[in-house]
């Protein structure tokens, strides 16, 4: 179907979609070149001054990115990342980099802090991308090397950093303590840099449970972020209501079933934590769908089910077609809506409540 038709089909108008179709490619390309950034920051070449530099740069394109394509970012992301182990430790960090970004601007850190935990968890496995790559693809467990290089890259990756001139000692101690668990309380300064770390562990655990690896199966979105959504004595916190706001139950780039039996691909956070607008790949009887068809997935009858594995979609649409389905329901969102806290329309906390109590009830 050509761009004309497909507009045709909208309730918008064939300028402003027209205008949405840019957007969408220029996110793509913008989230293309990032990861490209990515694999290179993280293949195991010489970290020194010119490659911080390198690092300035990708982070300077991720900030832009979840100002201006938020959604399309954590789609691209986290898509690929679940059906592929192909240059994991890449995908992983613009993933937790994006997550981190948006729970930091969500809970008022001023731009430089963004920067900073937007930079640690980018650089958080510096010391063992080639091994994380390795690792997603192995069968077995980690040998006893891998393991011993496992246990040290936290601390490895901060002498790297320093080696290269980093000084910024929340990028440095959020690296140095991403497997620490941290408790937080509400009224944590928010310059605290366990604070930081804190949140860089949870999404860095959140992102991980989410990808299959040869060794084990993905957990389901809403099952992994339960785990992200407990602090340290597996109580709902700030960090987690956090998560859970701005990611969402279903967070965009993972697959679910619907209510109406179809399949499809998260592609937009909704105005509540279980309520994302979907893009449906398959029809209840398993049947792929030539056009892929947008739903909103507040209304009843498409409600979220439960979360799906990747295996059992197999559906290359591609990026720009299936995010192009969005225009069905009219325009999403402006890029200005995107630095909007997601929900904030209704963001009591009787509304709080109930997406914490459905995250702990969804895909049982």
């Amino acid at each position: 179907m050509d761009e004309q038709a497909l507009i045709g089909q909208t309730t918008v108008s064939v300028m402003a979609g027209r205008s949405y179709l840019r957007h969408v490619r220029q996110g793509l390309s913008a989230v293309e070149r990032v990861r490209g950034r990515a694999v290179q920051l993280l293949d195991g070449s010489a970290v020194d001054a010119a490659w911080l530099e390198r690092v300035g740069v990708c982070v300077d394109e991720l900030l832009v990115i979840g100002r201006e394509h938020a959604d399309l970012g954590l789609y691209c992301a986290i898509n690929e990342k679940i059906n592929s182990p192909l240059r994991y430790s890449a995908l992983h960090a613009v993933c937790c980099a994006l997550m981190v970004m948006l729970g930091a601007r969500w809970l008022d850190w001023s731009e430089d802090q963004v920067r900073s935990i937007t930079s640690a968890a980018l650089t958080m496995n510096v010391a063992m991308g080639p091994l994380q790559d390795q690792l997603a693809r192995q069968a077995e467990a980690p040998s006893r090397e891998q393991r011993e290089l496992i246990d040290r890259h936290a601390q490895r990756a901060v002498e790297m950093l320093e080696q290269a001139g980093v000084s910024d000692e929340m990028w440095l101690h959020a690296v140095r303590e991403h497997h620490v668990a941290h408790q937080i309380a509400d009224a944590e300064p928010v310059d605290s840099a366990a604070r930081a770390a804190e949140l860089l562990r949870r999404v860095d655990i959140y992102a991980a449970k989410l990808s299959p690896r040869r060794m084990r199966a993905a957990l389901t979105p809403a099952i992994a972020a339960r785990g992200a959504l407990l602090g340290v004595r597996h109580e709902p916190d700030a960090i987690g209501a956090t998560l859970l706001r701005v990611l969402g139950l279903y967070p965009p780039g993972v697959y679910v079933e619907l209510a109406s039996g179809e399949v499809g691909v998260v592609i937009e956070r909704g105005s509540r934590a279980h309520t994302p607008v979907v893009v449906v790949l398959r029809r209840p009887e398993g049947n792929v769908l030539l056009v892929p068809q947008a739903r909103d997935t507040a209304l009843g009858r498409f409600a979220v089910r439960r979360g799906v594995d990747a295996t059992q979609v197999s559906v290359g649409a591609g990026h720009a077609k299936v995010l192009s389905a969005r225009l069905q329901l009219g325009l999403p969102p402006s890029a200005a809506a995107l630095e909007a806290k997601p929900g904030s329309d209704a963001g009591t906390d009787a509304d709080a409540d109930t997406d914490t109590q459905a995250a702990k009830v969804a895909d049982r």
